[in-house]
């Protein structure tokens, strides 16, 4: 009679107790009794397959629109908050978002990065953040993008970690103004519990490049990006460009794209050996621009250095040979 509810560790399901003869310590997995069949919860052969449901996955898959893989991962990674008889706290979380300006799929990122928001109190605690940060001139919309960007943001202390560092930020580059930018670009940096001693890191680092103090905080100002880049990617590219491509140090006053968000080995290398055979194949021609080529799409890369040289397709042959990522 308890036939249904059993599983042989090889597969096949027992359907005579009495006349099967199990090796010592048999390998069983006890499956749920389903009384009507459920699409999409049985395995190939037809029988049920084992799960570990809760309220909160049924939730997930039903109100936000995570998959079954998402739920698991996430019960996997937060299961104390997350595994609870309840989901009125996060139908309030997950309601407040979406009435804040937050899209569905922005809600089921938001979640799925950072189970532990469904935990939080709509209100005060996300109210109360939400209206912290629009003192910092934040619209709806940043603070949208902020979220997705830096969802450990949602759950940090405004007192013991976002306010210090935010001060910290204010007096390095004494405006507001400045400070709501790197909220926007960077806000990785600010949920960071050392920021201060890796900003300073940052900038000792720099310096060793020759760039002074104040060109080193114009930098961060203007393009606050560079604070999330790890000083391993700023020396090798910034290493590249001095050493092998010819330029000062101070180029990257005005290109720093190029050190914080273009790939070396994927974008950088390939162009530049590009560029140099082009020069060494028509030697009388100007040599091209790599500030300019860097900037062109994949495509207009393509057709203007590689599809109209003479030399296509041994160009093609060795700009082909880079990583797939550009």
């Amino acid at each position: 009679m308890f036939s249904r509810y059993f599983v042989p560790y090889f597969g096949s399901p027992l359907h005579h107790l009495g006349a099967t003869s199990f090796p010592p310590f048999p390998h069983i997995v006890f499956l749920k009794s389903f009384s009507t069949s459920i699409a999409g919860n049985e395995s190939s052969t037809g029988y049920p397959v084992a799960e570990d449901t809760c309220p909160i996955s049924d939730f997930f898959l039903n109100e936000c629109g995570l998959c079954q893989s998402e739920i698991s991962a996430i019960l996997k990674k937060r299961p104390s908050p997350i595994r609870t008889r309840s989901t009125s706290t996060a139908q309030q979380v997950v309601q407040f978002l979406r009435d804040s300006g937050f899209t569905d799929d922005r809600v089921r990122k938001l979640i799925t990065r950072n189970p532990s928001i469904i935990a939080l109190n709509a209100d005060p605690h996300l109210k109360s953040k939400i209206e912290w940060m629009k003192t910092w001139g934040l619209s709806v919309q940043h603070i949208v993008m902020v979220f997705s960007r830096a969802p450990r943001l949602i759950c940090c202390s405004i007192e013991k970690l976002l306010s210090p560092n935010i001060q910290y930020l204010q007096n390095l580059f004494g405006s507001a103004a400045d400070v709501s930018r790197v909220f926007k670009w960077a806000p990785q940096i600010l949920v960071s519990s050392n920021m201060p001693q890796v900003l300073e890191k940052k900038m000792k680092h720099l310096a060793t490049f020759g760039l002074l103090e104040d060109e080193i905080k114009e930098l961060f100002r203007r393009h606050p990006i560079i604070l999330n880049v790890s000083m391993v990617k700023v020396q090798k590219n910034m290493e590249f460009f001095m050493h092998t491509a010819g330029l000062p140090a101070k180029f990257v006053l005005s290109y720093p794209y190029f050190v914080s968000c273009y790939s070396l080995e994927c974008r950088i290398k390939p162009r530049h050996k590009v560029l140099s055979d082009v020069s060494a194949m028509q030697p009388s021609k100007r040599p091209p621009s790599l500030i300019k080529a860097l900037y062109l799409s994949d495509r207009r890369f393509l057709e203007e250095h590689v599809y109209a040289s003479p030399h296509a397709t041994e160009l093609l042959e060795l700009y082909s040979a880079k990583p797939a990522l550009l």
